[in-house]
């Protein structure tokens, strides 16, 4: 069985793409991620069986002790190399990088992450990778006016989308003086969020709460998101010093989300309409980080403005690279088949 034939088993539709012979090594840095745990899983299914996956096994907040090691060893049974990997530790980016030649970076909400890009980026010309996939928010282009105004905004107001935007900034000026090519491939919010950032809430308290003041949101599913990598990783060529924006199917109101959950769990989930100051008050007696309060709030105050309600907002770039349509939040809580285990709901 051909490649090509194996990877449209795992993901549908895409038996018609030619895949590159010579991607070699694949380290994905964040097999614990919603994203990086599908894309290693879907490479290793679809026959690119050369893959070293980063996990981190230390604590993380509303998960259980196990869960790094729960992972890893999920991983490995399907023939990943996997590695212990901690952004924290520039000693780790030269283990991972060894022998690799394509890197999928999916950088995690972590302290401190404005220092640790430049560092891993300078790693990966020192170790001469050739090709870069990384995870973004949503980057003006040339194609889509809508979104790049959107893209603007964000990172005007949102210190992480910034900080992601200065990265993204790095890597496209990589290949000037290394052999680095990129690929970014930038979304919206993630469907998964809401779910992780309201774990305890969701879980114990059966709620739900929003400062979108009623606007649709941008929510693109993971699934998606990991799907256009896994082709931009194994058909590199067309894909090479490109950006594209995924977006999800249209806008979803937070207070539909909330029914949709009720359906799909089969108990209430009470939705709580908050203003900006009220909702920022209320995550901070989650006793979050300030920096995280900081970023969840300013992403929070994004979505009021109503950006995602106008038709401009959404791209075909999903579809042109894998020929699928976006993911529903209906669509995304039933499929189920590579999700990265961690939570369950309600």
């Amino acid at each position: 069985m051909g490649r090509g034939k194996r990877l449209a088993d795992v993901i549908p539709g895409l038996g018609k793409f030619t895949f590159d012979k010579d991607v070699g090594k694949v380290f994905v840095t964040s097999g614990t991620g919603v994203v990086g745990f599908r894309v290693a899983i879907s490479l290793l299914e679809a026959g690119h069986t050369d893959v070293r996956v980063g996990v981190w096994k230390g604590d993380r907040q509303g998960m259980d002790s196990s869960f790094g090691q729960n992972i890893a060893e999920i991983l490995e049974e399907k023939g990943a190399q996997v590695i212990e990997f901690d952004w924290a530790n520039e000693a780790d980016y030269i283990v991972a990088l060894d022998g690799v030649k394509t890197v999928m970076c999916s950088l995690p909400h972590i302290e401190g992450w404005a220092d640790v890009f430049p560092s891993f980026l300078k790693a990966c010309k020192d170790k001469k990778i050739e090709h870069f996939v990384k995870l973004s928010f949503l980057r003006p282009t040339h194609d889509f006016k809508g979104v790049a105004e959107i893209a603007r905004m964000y990172r005007d107001n949102v210190p992480f989308v910034s900080f992601h935007g200065t990265c993204d900034d790095l890597l496209e000026q990589a290949k000037t003086n290394s052999r680095i090519s990129y690929t970014i491939i930038c979304a919206s919010h993630f469907m998964a969020t809401p779910l992780l950032s309201q774990g305890d809430l969701l879980k114990k308290d059966h709620k739900f709460i929003s400062a979108s003041y009623g606007m649709g949101v941008n929510y693109v599913s993971p699934n998606d998101v990991a799907d256009a990598c896994v082709v931009v990783l194994l058909n590199q060529k067309p894909h090479r010093n490109k950006v594209y924006n995924i977006t999800g199917p249209g806008p979803t109101k937070d207070k539909d989300i909330a029914k949709i959950l009720s359906k799909r769990y089969g108990t209430e989930i009470e939705f709580i309409e908050m203003g900006y100051h009220e909702y920022a008050k209320d995550i901070k007696k989650r006793g979050l980080p300030k920096w995280l309060i900081r970023d969840s709030a300013s992403m929070e105050r994004m979505k009021a403005h109503g950006m995602d309600e106008l038709k401009e907002s959404y791209t075909e770039d999903y579809h042109n690279i894998t020929g699928h349509q976006p993911e529903t939040f209906e669509d995304y809580l039933e499929h189920t088949s590579t999700m990265r285990p961690g939570l369950t709901f309600p």
